[in-house]
C-alpha cells in the first residue's frame, strides 16, 4: 500500500470513529431499528441462507445482527472504524463469533473469498471522485463471485447534498447505471424515504445490479 493510500485510509478511520464517539448510535442520523429496505432486497435475491454476503461500511448497523437471527450464516462486515464494528460485535454478543469483522478501506478491499451478495447502505455515495469510484468498483469486482448482486443504497437526487460534514455523490437510476457499466447492469431501482432519530427525513435511491461478465 502507497504511503498515500495508507494515510488517506488513516484519515477516514479517523473522521469515523470521530462520529461514534461523538453520540451514542442510536442518536446518529442513519440509525435504524429496523433496515427495513435491506432485508426486503436481500429476500428478494432468494440467495441461501448459507450463501456469503459481505456488508460494505456496515459499522454498527444492526443488519448483520438481523441477519443472524434470520438464519443467515456467512456474514462479513468491513468498516473504516474500528469503534463501529467493536458496537456491533458487543451489541450481539454471543452471536458475534457467526460474523466476521474486518477493519478496512472498501476501497483497497481485497477478499480470499467470493462473496454472493454485496449490500452497501450509505457508503457508495462519499465516492464523490472518479477515482474512488473507481478503487470502489474494482473492490466490488474482485469479492463479488460471477452470479452475485449488489445492492446499493445512495442517496436520491432529491436527497441532502451533504452527510456527517462530507460531500457526497446524489443518484438516480440513469446515473448510477452509467457509473456500474458494463460490467454490472442495474436490475431493479427503489426510492425510500429514511427517518432520521431527530425526525427529519432524507430520500434514498436503492439499486440491485447483477454483473453482466463482460
Amino acid at each position: 500500500m502507497s504511503r498515500h493510500c495508507s494515510t488517506e485510509a488513516e484519515e477516514l478511520r479517523q473522521h469515523w470513529d470521530a462520529k461514534y464517539h461523538a453520540a451514542p448510535f442510536e442518536r446518529l442520523s442513519w440509525y435504524q431499528s429496523v433496515p427495513q429496505e435491506s432485508l426486503r432486497l436481500i429476500e428478494a435475491t432468494g440467495i441461501a441462507r448459507d450463501a456469503p454476503v459481505i456488508d460494505a461500511g456496515g459499522g454498527a448497523s444492526l443488519l448483520a445482527e438481523t441477519l443472524v437471527n434470520l438464519g443467515y450464516a456467512d456474514i462479513t462486515i468491513v468498516d473504516c472504524s474500528q469503534k463501529a464494528l467493536d458496537e456491533a460485535r458487543n451489541r450481539i454478543s454471543s452471536s458475534a463469533s457467526r460474523v466476521a469483522w474486518i477493519c478496512a478501506d472498501i476501497r483497497t478491499f481485497r477478499s480470499p473469498k467470493k462473496f454472493s451478495l454485496w449490500h452497501d447502505r450509505a457508503v457508495f455515495h462519499f465516492m464523490t471522485g472518479e477515482d474512488d469510484r473507481r478503487r470502489y468498483l474494482a473492490s466490488l469486482d474482485a469479492c463479488l463471485d460471477e452470479d452475485g448482486v449488489a445492492i446499493i443504497g445512495t442517496f436520491a437526487t432529491n436527497g441532502p447534498e451533504r452527510c456527517s460534514g462530507l460531500t457526497v455523490q446524489r443518484y438516480d437510476a440513469a446515473l448510477v447505471s452509467s457509473v456500474f457499466a458494463p460490467r454490472f447492469k442495474l436490475v431493479s431501482s427503489s426510492d425510500v424515504q429514511h427517518l432520521t432519530p431527530s425526525g427529519s427525513t432524507q430520500e434514498f435511491a436503492w439499486f440491485t445490479f447483477r454483473r453482466t461478465n463482460r
